[in-house]
């Protein structure tokens, strides 16, 4: 038994499908397949049962997978003890984490643990999670509330939305006569709950602008070219911008994922200040 056939068969585990795993680890499917038979013989046993919508484990494909579980998360410790000294933490994150909670975090980060080097990776959130689930990055930070299959969260914290506008607008009914300014990101949170509250009040199509980061957005609003939706947070005791609180706007959350092989002691640092940034906002 090699780890590798160990950690092909944690992958397809994970995923469900031979297909999926093959595509994930770069691996053509007959290969997958074939390492799958050959666990399965050393073992004098059946692992998986393949259906419509993929695999699922036996009653001994689950024992194994805990064993599995266990036999990498050390083979994977005893190579990051001989490797170099250097630490590092690969954090992948929304360019709206990115930009108004992680400066913070990471500074009180960095006090604790100046000899770690930080990255910060603000991809498309599905690249990010295949990233990962493949060891690249340490943890991900996400307000999208679907599963990510590859890893697993330790962190979930609810963010209060507001309505943002030009600080000439009284009343709400005003915001309704600007543009919408969002990220150009169909699937955010903030754009789709943002536009879903438009067409609520308005049946025609908005006028919108897109721009890339929280900062552009929040100086749009402020020079009165549109209006727009983000965390309470973000705003850090800005004057120059009209908010509104919408009690009928759907809520979100800020997520941390961590890959499924991490030990605490590896995020609970970074875990616990972005919990206490987060309640002090």
């Amino acid at each position: 038994m090699e780890s590798l056939e160990l950690r092909i068969f944690r992958e397809v585990a994970y995923v469900k499908s031979i297909t999926k795993a093959a595509e994930n680890m770069g691996y053509v499917q007959s290969n997958i397949t074939a390492h799958i038979k050959k666990l399965e013989t050393e073992l004098n046993t059946t692992l998986l049962i393949r259906n419509n919508k993929g695999v699922t484990l036996t009653h001994d494909g689950e024992r194994l997978l805990l064993q599995a579980e266990k036999i990498i998360s050390l083979l994977d410790e005893t190579s990051r003890s001989f490797k170099s000294s250097e630490k590092s933490l690969k954090i992948g994150a929304t360019q709206t984490a990115a930009g108004y909670l992680l400066p913070q975090c990471l500074m009180k980060y960095k006090n604790k643990f100046p000899d770690v080097s930080i990255s910060v990776y603000t991809l498309n959130q599905n690249i990010l999670s295949a990233q990962l689930g493949k060891g690249q990055l340490d943890c991900l930070i996400t307000n999208r509330s679907q599963d990510i299959i590859q890893g697993k969260q330790v962190f979930q914290y609810p963010e209060e939305l507001l309505l943002i506008a030009p600080i000439s607008c009284q009343y709400l009914d005003e915001v309704l006569r600007y543009p919408i300014i969002t990220n150009g990101i169909e699937s955010c949170p903030y754009r789709k709950i943002l536009l879903n509250w438009w067409y609520l009040h308005q049946s025609n199509l908005p006028d919108i602008i897109e721009l890339d980061t929280v900062e552009a957005i929040l100086n749009l609003v402020a020079n009165g070219g549109g209006f727009s939706l983000l965390p309470k947070n973000v705003l850090c005791g800005r004057q120059d911008i009209r908010t509104f609180i919408i009690e009928e706007l759907q809520s979100t959350s800020i997520h941390m994922w961590v890959a499924k092989d991490k030990h605490p002691s590896e995020y609970t640092a970074l875990k616990d200040i972005l919990e206490e940034e987060l309640e002090s906002g």
